[in-house]
């Protein structure tokens, strides 16, 4: 069995944030590695989204080229994944001469087919920035739910708008209220596909959130989507190269470039509940117009916001802990067990430094335990656990067990990455007190603490998924190799 494994590209308009680190990309790391570590051939991929018009909505305020803006943090998007230990097999950039000709393939392969047309259509225009608003441009309020919202997509009810249907427009620039032009768009209607797509919705493993959000669009007509924009800021179409292919049209064909070479069996995407309308419906949609089944994901993971101070952790607007800051302070083991304890899978939850705080005393924990297990006197190598007390014996089958469960949760069947950090605490604590017990035997301990240190391999093997640093010091400690004065967390080596 061999899985593909894909992660959202984050946008290049500012630094990760912990609400990012929390989502698709350590969530994403830890089922690769896991899968990795069963021995299964695994690709895990991501890219950057550099034609999001959040680009040179930042380099107004910055300065420079919306070009400048994207490559500076590109840098730190992708040393942050560096630092938190997310390892990608491949990172996919948004540009050059052979992934600009894909994406200009794929528009006309769709204007070709039949399933994208040109026709004229309303779109908000403001007079005094001279500028189209769509996406990032546009401010107003959803059409469907009333929340706050962007052009082309609204991130509290998950549905797309046409732009003009924003109700109460603001351009984002300047704040004015746009006059609404008639303009040569290209629109993909859903609706004709609408067979192929309930029955992919029936077929792929997605939480009940996202499958509500495909529900409530189906109950309706499918909409129409536009897929093109008059705009400076993307890739040009090739039936008009005034016209910009939408962005997350052109990511349809962006993961598709991060395909592993050697194939796969199965397809597993991680991203936010705010991206949730694009992989479930418009990536599908295309796929399926154009018959690439290979393209359809068997399972969507997906997270809700991880809320800073009780609101949602934004780029756009800088309210954030940024990730690359963080990481130097608190070390990628602290921040990636709490980011998964933490992981808002089905509802929003908030990130506080109290919190995180208690999670650290977590690895203070761990470590003064297996610093303890090492401490043990004894040379025994080998353990027979049925010579046992039965109070270490029935220890030893609940940290087996703990650990189990914890691997499995680290798996696709069963991902759930806050159960996974449960079972290792469980675990660690059962351990823990069998450190007690075996430190009051004294000298007749000594196949008990071997039964430890067996018991402590166990522990660092079903850990990597999620404390990769750490579990690998206390692997070498296993072995034999030199201790560091810390395992987990900042201090080791």
């Amino acid at each position: 069995m061999s899985t593909w494994i894909t992660a959202t590209p984050p946008t290049p308009n500012g630094h990760l944030h912990v609400g990012h680190i929390s989502g698709p990309y350590l969530a994403g790391d830890v089922m690769a590695r896991a899968l990795a570590a069963d021995g299964q051939e695994t690709w895990y991929s991501t890219g950057l989204d550099d034609n999001q018009t959040y680009v040179p909505r930042r380099s107004w305020g910055e300065g420079g080229t919306p070009e400048e803006t994207a490559e500076r943090y590109t840098r730190s998007i992708v040393d942050t994944w560096a630092a938190a230990g997310v390892r990608f097999d491949a990172i996919v950039r948004p540009h050059g001469v052979e992934y600009e000709s894909r994406v200009r393939n794929l528009f006309s392969l769709l204007i070709e087919s039949g399933h994208v047309v040109a026709e004229e259509r309303p779109l908000p225009f403001c007079e005094p920035c001279d500028l189209w608003l769509y996406e990032a441009y546009l401010g107003g309020k959803c059409p469907h739910c009333g929340a706050g919202t962007n052009g082309n997509a609204c991130e509290d009810c998950c549905r797309p708008n046409v732009c003009a249907d924003v109700v109460d427009p603001f351009c984002i620039r300047c704040g004015a209220t746009p006059e609404v032009r008639q303009t040569k768009l290209h629109v993909l209607p859903l609706e004709p596909l609408r067979d192929r797509l309930v029955e992919f919705w029936a077929s792929c493993d997605m939480p009940e959130r996202l499958r509500a959000v495909c529900r409530a669009m189906a109950a309706e007509r499918l909409p129409d989507i536009l897929v093109s924009h008059p705009s400076d800021w993307g890739i040009p179409t090739e039936a008009d190269p005034a016209l910009r292919t939408y962005v997350w049209l052109e990511m349809a064909e962006g993961y598709a470039a991060e395909a592993p070479p050697a194939g796969h069996d199965r397809l597993v995407q991680f991203f936010g509940i705010d991206n949730g309308y694009f992989h479930a419906v418009l990536f599908p949609a295309v796929n399926l117009a154009l018959g690439r089944e290979e393209l359809l994901p068997e399972k969507f993971v997906v997270n809700e916001f991880f809320q800073l101070n009780g609101s949602k952790f934004s780029t756009s607007r800088r309210h954030a802990i940024w990730a690359s800051e963080l990481l130097p302070v608190v070390g990628a083991d602290l921040l990636r067990l709490h980011c998964l304890l933490r992981r808002p899978a089905t509802s929003r939850t908030d990130f506080t430094l109290d919190d995180l705080s208690r999670t650290e005393k977590v690895l203070d924990v761990w470590d003064a335990t297996f610093r303890g297990v090492f401490a043990l006197d004894g040379t025994a190598t080998t353990v027979d656990e049925a010579a046992l007390p039965a109070d270490l014996r029935r220890s030893g089958r609940a940290v087996r067990a703990q650990l189990d469960l914890a691997r499995r949760f680290c798996r696709p069947d069963d991902f759930d990455p806050p159960a996974a950090v449960e079972q290792l605490m469980s675990a660690a604590r059962v351990i823990g007190s069998a450190l007690d017990e075996v430190r009051a035997m004294g000298p007749e301990g000594t196949a008990a603490a071997a039964a430890l240190r067996a018991w402590t391999a166990e522990f660092a093997e079903a850990a990597a998924p999620v404390v990769p640093d750490g579990s690998a010091y206390l692997r070498q400690a296993c072995s034999g190799t030199e201790r560091p004065a810390r395992y987990f967390g900042l201090g080791v080596g």
